[in-house]
């Protein structure tokens, strides 16, 4: 019997600055903080969903219509991180 192994894509680190409150010797401060950030190559459905607030059927809706970036791997719907942040950057400019 063979096992199923399901390789996972490596996440790719960024660096984000963050606003961070510390209660130190009684006094609260408040620094920007540049930390190491964590996302996958591709995402789920569910994971684009979360990304984009919007809904499945919105979801489906702008592949078809409006050139939303998807890959098919066999039957598994993936979007690539990096090709969603263009495609936003290319609606905003658009848009502008």
């Amino acid at each position: 019997m063979h096992k199923r192994i399901r390789r996972i894509a490596p996440p790719i680190t960024e660096t984000q600055s963050v606003t961070v409150a510390r209660l130190q010797e009684g006094k609260q401060t408040i620094a920007n903080e540049n930390v190491q950030v964590m996302r996958p190559l591709l995402l789920t459905i569910t994971q684009a969903m979360e990304v984009l607030s919007l809904g499945k059927t919105k979801i489906y809706d702008l592949i078809e219509h409006e050139g939303l970036p998807v890959m098919h791997i066999g039957k598994a719907v993936r979007f690539p991180y990096k090709a969603l942040e263009q495609w936003i950057e290319q609606r905003m400019q658009e848009i502008a």
